[in-house]
């Protein structure tokens, strides 16, 4: 899978997530479907319990994981519903087209980023969202009359870069740039991103978070 582009752009290659999900699970079952068959294994506390050959399967191509907290490791345990959700929303905002169902609550963006900004813009924006993609990049920004400094959501490879990062950084000096040149007039930086609300997720490369 190293030699694939789409793994090359993407944050997880070697698993280790998922082995200390395992380590950390009572049970843990995960399954494969792919070419026409079917591949299962089932863990429980990182020990293999069964591991059975591949089987003949009509089903649609995908992997599906399950898993239960250990309760000796995790005592009284509980999901963080918003916090599950906020991920979700993020997974179907950078993947349109991708349906996510989670305790009868579905999820799914048909826009992209453009969605994220519609869903979560808070008063009345000076202009429609302007919402630009490309092979690597896609933006969607606009202002809002109640928003009084900068808001960005901002991600790298499906990561969300809450901390920003050079990528944000070169977002902001561009939306500047490209004001003064258009006008051609030195603004200052904070009048011209004063209100901005925007969205840039970008696909690079071994990124280096």
């Amino acid at each position: 899978k190293y030699d694939s582009i789409a793994f090359k752009k993407s944050v997880g290659l070697n698993g280790v997530g998922t082995k200390a999900v395992n380590a950390l699970s009572s049970a843990f079952e995960i399954q494969s479907i792919r070419d026409g068959k079917i591949k299962r294994a089932q863990f429980e506390r990182g020990e293999l319990l069964s591991d059975p050959d591949p089987e003949d399967n009509s089903g649609r191509k995908g992997t599906k994981v399950s898993f239960v907290p250990d309760p000796d490791i995790f005592t009284n345990f509980k999901y963080r519903a918003e916090y599950v959700r906020k991920m979700l929303l993020n997974y179907v905002y950078l993947n349109p087209g991708l349906t996510i169902h989670y305790n009868g609550e579905k999820f799914f963006s048909e826009n992209g980023l453009k969605d994220l900004l519609q869903d979560n813009l808070d008063g009345t924006v000076l202009f429609p969202i302007v919402h630009l993609k490309g092979e690597d990049i896609e933006v969607a920004l606009t202002f809002s009359e109640k928003a009084y400094n900068e808001q960005y959501y901002s991600f790298v490879n499906g990561q969300h870069t809450t901390q920003g990062g050079t990528h944000q950084n070169a977002f902001r000096e561009g939306i500047v740039k490209t004001v003064r040149e258009f006008y051609n007039k030195n603004f200052d930086p904070g009048d011209i991103r004063q209100s901005i609300v925007a969205a840039v997720s970008i696909k690079v490369i071994e990124p280096v978070f």
